[in-house]
């Protein structure tokens, strides 16, 4: 299914629109939409990068550095697929925006998502490394604690 709406906010507004009832409407903000336990994969992340998090403390964590090397200012273009299994959903969509280096940042996510009781407890995405490299250079994404496992 495609949604008619073809621009919106943030990821927030994305993850509202594309999981629909499977998410619980007083949820305010982005780390509200995840479970305590939650995982975060980000199965093609290049060398260096981080590829799995565990926790909603953690993901807080890594967000917190995220505004250093890359901003989003655009998300669109999103479609959901439906899983035989209700809590378990595929959305695309596409995102733009300009990275540290000055680079354009136009990227595509493939998000596999599993929900609990009204919250996301897994996130897999999908996303093309080489658009991430060139916004970035050289950085990394390199928050402070415990809960992160890097390619």
């Amino acid at each position: 299914m495609t949604v008619e709406q073809t621009r919106f906010e943030g990821l927030t507004d994305i993850l509202r629109e594309g999981l629909g009832h499977r998410i619980d409407p007083t949820a305010e903000g982005f780390l509200d939409l995840f479970a305590e336990d939650c995982v975060f994969e980000a199965p093609y992340a290049p060398p260096g990068f981080i590829t799995r998090i565990e926790g909603r403390d953690a993901l807080e964590r890594y967000l917190k550095v995220l505004p250093e090397l890359i901003r989003i200012d655009d998300f669109f273009d999103l479609r959901v697929s439906e899983m035989a299994d209700p809590n378990k959903v595929v959305l695309e969509f596409r995102g733009s925006g300009e990275g540290r280096t000055g680079a354009p940042y136009d990227q595509k996510w493939i998000s596999v998502i599993e929900t609990r009781d009204g919250e996301i407890t897994y996130y897999a995405g999908y996303w093309d490394p080489r658009s991430t490299l060139a916004a970035l250079g050289d950085a990394v994404p390199n928050p402070e604690g415990k809960g992160f496992t890097r390619a």
